[in-house]
């Protein structure tokens, strides 16, 4: 038996995590890399393959620098282990999420990341020195697919993988605990400068996921799609900023 529910105008909530830190004046800062946001997306979606979902990940909440989170997630099922696991209306059997009420919930029920950009932010890292390999799971995703980015997807679009229904309800809005993750001061602006912020997505229907299956787009009204969602709602957190400065 399946869980349905109507779907609903979406209402993506802002990360309000602090984007700086001064502990963060020790990580590198590639002032002088090569602006992120000219010309790389193209690459990306040239050759695009058949939307599917290559691997399924979940995390438990733990200490983080200072802070709390559940940012670090381990891979549950992937194609070279195809698990089925299963998806409630609040996401993944076994995922947690830090700061309850900030994050998480029916909006951000699920958080989707394409593998496309793994390039970029190994090459983003290596002008810095940082070698460690990019991997499923690595920014924090429930979901790691292919053949979907940021261009394609508009809050509101619906996403259909088997048995499952989701919505994309909006961007990812980075914080200083992408900057950890990434390790460099700047990698959240760059997330947003490049547009390469994944998508959240509310669960319209349950059931079982499983690696390897194919992801259905059933768009909207595309009105705006992520990657200029993301911009536009940063510039009004900016804003807002700015008067408590």
């Amino acid at each position: 038996m399946h869980d349905q529910i109507h779907g609903s105008d979406p209402k993506p909530k802002s990360d309000p995590c602090p984007e700086s830190d001064p502990r963060l004046e020790a990580l590198p800062r590639p002032e002088s890399m090569p602006r992120p946001d000219q010309g790389t997306r193209k690459s990306e979606s040239s050759r695009k393959p058949s939307p599917r979902l290559l691997a399924i990940c979940a995390g438990k909440v733990n200490p983080y620098h200072h802070l709390k989170s559940a940012m670090i997630k381990s891979v549950i099922g992937s194609i070279e282990s195809p698990t089925q696991v299963a998806l409630g209306r609040l996401g993944l059997l076994g995922d947690e999420q830090a700061e309850v009420g900030l994050h998480g919930g029916i909006d951000q029920a699920i958080y989707m990341y394409p593998v496309e950009h793994w390039a970029f932010w190994q090459q983003q890292r290596a002008l810095l020195g940082i070698n460690e390999a990019m991997a499923f799971g690595f920014v924090g995703e429930n979901l790691s697919i292919e053949g979907l980015l940021e261009d394609d997807v508009s809050a509101g679009d619906r996403l259909s993988i088997g048995d499952v229904l989701l919505q994309v309800t909006g961007p990812r809005i980075p914080c200083i605990k992408f900057n950890w993750r990434m390790g460099y001061a700047k990698a959240s602006k760059h997330m947003i400068q490049s547009g390469r912020c994944g998508w959240y997505c509310s669960v319209l229907q349950t059931g079982v996921l499983v690696p390897g299956a194919s992801i259905h787009l059933l768009p909207g009204r595309k009105l705006l799609n992520i990657a200029d969602q993301l911009r536009l709602q940063q510039k009004h957190i900016d804003r807002q900023l700015e008067l408590f400065k």
